[in-house]
């Protein structure tokens, strides 16, 4: 029953350590540690005092007794009662000293330290000897003797109960001093457990609340202060490095693979990279970082994609719808345009063919339209043919050059004769640049400015077209390249849905820049295919 007993409450005091916080199990761990180390020491201390005090206790009594047995042979000869007393009186003093006699060799008690008991007569014995009673008193019995004659006897008796509390009582200031060193020592240790355990547990805290954000969708970083930069601890002044300046450079992919290429080296084996995590703690807490920055990575990349996706099916739906709505719409049309053609042929008046006219006309506009939508559901496949960008540009900048000089309209132009000639379809990128055009020209107004520029820029060329007419309202930036959407009262709304598609294709991509009567900037990127 009592080792169950024992058992419970030792499992129960375990499972309510373990329900401890980190801070809380540090703290106790080293209180405990240091009242162990304490307790051990004084009582190694007081121990090894007593022990030495004992010793010490003893060998006094030894030499007292073994002086005074050959000091009271002339006192015995001569029979000297005072000296005897005097002398007794001398080693009662030693710690521990139960009684102290001397008999002559009569058998006569001359000597007691009680003089009550001198006179009365005991029994000879004169062998040394030593023996302990139950009382534990040590009675010690030593001859008295002088060449070959004897004296008498010296018995005394040593009592350990005294001796014990001579001892305490001689130790009784070093347990004092002991108490309030180890009082103030415990002292100091809580107040350095609890600073210790703070600053052990404040980044694991700080781990645990970003952590615990994760669940509410909060990506966030954890602060790590320790974090040094490459450039501060190599005095490095490469700026053009794409780690220079930046934290974490052993998450830059860049970095890494210079790392490796050139110094063949592990970023995680890296000094800047060591010294930045510091402790284990420091390592976990980086560890999540990356974590953090990959995850990032990974569902923005997931975002684009499903974008991407939604993008292909809305736009392949549509394509869909386009075409099968052209193709009934074509046909009945052609019919109209041929009645129209017929009519005017053989029918005359001038209201007749003023109402023929306008039929022919949106007849051809809505061909035009119905053109547009196939052209998008349908996209011709990439011819490459190796040119100069910078050429095609100008084909196309004579379609509409005239149109903008009559609109009292300034053409800025700027190429990079430096681009080298590269393969691309020479049609497609044409009429995308067209489109971009037409779409500046409808924007602006007489005294508003185009621009055109071409530029090489790390293997890619960027063609930029600005105008400073209406531009467009930013709420609306993220829908200009849906299929069907316009910002002008005509027009099919497939223009820059069939720019970015014809980009897209080329394996480049077009953003813009753009606020309500600012102005709007196309940015096109085209990689440089050389071969």
């Amino acid at each position: 029953m009592w080792h169950y007993l024992k058992d419970s409450v030792i499992s129960k005091v375990l499972k309510n350590i373990q329900r401890l916080s980190i801070g809380w199990k540090i703290f106790i761990s080293f209180l405990l540690i240091f009242l162990v180390i304490v307790l051990s020491i004084n009582f190694l201390i007081l121990n090894y005092q007593k022990k030495s005090l004992r010793n010490q206790i003893n060998s006094n009594v030894s030499v007292a007794l073994e002086n005074l047995s050959k000091e009271v042979i002339d006192n015995l000869i001569f029979f000297d009662p005072l000296a005897i007393d005097e002398k007794i009186t001398l080693a009662m003093n030693n710690p521990g000293m139960a009684y102290i006699m001397l008999i002559d060799r009569n058998g006569r008690v001359v000597g007691h330290n009680n003089k009550n008991k001198l006179g009365r007569f005991i029994e000879l014995d004169y062998n040394k000897w030593q023996r302990i009673d139950q009382e534990e008193i040590l009675h010690i019995n030593i001859p008295i003797v002088y060449g070959d004659s004897y004296f008498g006897i010296l018995r005394a008796g040593i009592s350990e109960n005294k001796i014990s509390l001579h001892i305490d009582e001689s130790i009784k200031d070093l347990k004092n001093y002991i108490f309030i060193i180890s009082s103030f020592a415990f002292f100091m240790t809580i107040i350095l457990s609890f600073m210790l355990s703070r600053t052990l547990i404040k980044p694991l805290q700080r781990l645990k609340n970003k952590m615990s954000s994760i669940q509410t969708d909060k990506l966030e970083l954890c602060e790590n202060p320790t974090n040094v930069l490459c450039k501060d601890v190599f005095q490095c002044e490469k700026t053009y490095c794409v780690a220079y300046g930046k934290e974490r450079c052993w998450i830059i992919k860049e970095a890494k693979e210079n790392c490796s290429e050139f110094y063949h080296s592990n970023c995680k084996d890296c000094y800047v990279y060591k010294f930045s995590c510091g402790d284990e703690i420091g390592y976990l807490i980086e560890t999540f970082n990356e974590m953090i920055i990959k995850l990032k990575r990974s569902l923005e990349e997931l975002d684009r994609a499903t974008k991407e996706k939604l993008r292909l099916e809305k736009s392949s739906a549509m394509a869909e719808m386009a075409m099968t709505v052209a193709h009934e719409i074509k046909n009945p049309l052609n019919a109209i345009k041929a009645s129209t053609s017929y009519l005017k042929a053989n029918f005359q008046g001038e209201v007749l063919r003023e109402f023929l006219t306008i039929i022919d006309k949106e007849t051809e506009r809505l061909n035009e339209l119905i053109t547009s939508f196939l052209s998008y559901a349908r996209p011709v496949p990439l011819k490459y043919e190796k040119g100069n960008i910078n050429h095609v540009i100008k084909d196309v900048i004579k379609l509409v050059e005239t149109e903008i000089k009559e609109g009292e309209k300034t053409l800025e132009i700027s190429f990079d004769t430096t681009i080298p000639h590269f393969y691309f379809d020479h049609h497609q990128l044409k009429q995308a640049v067209l489109n971009l055009l037409v779409n500046a020209t409808d924007a602006t107004k007489s005294g508003d400015t185009i621009s055109i520029k071409t530029e090489k820029s790390n293997g890619n060329v960027k063609i930029t077209i600005k105008d400073t007419g209406s531009g467009v309202p930013e709420d609306l930036i993220d829908k200009i390249f849906e299929p069907f959407f316009t910002t002008k009262t005509t027009g099919s709304g497939l223009g820059l849905a069939c720019v970015e598609r014809i980009i897209k294709d080329h394996e480049g991509n077009i953003s813009v820049k753009s606020k309500k009567n600012e102005g709007a900037e196309f940015i096109i990127k085209l990689p440089i295919k050389e071969y």
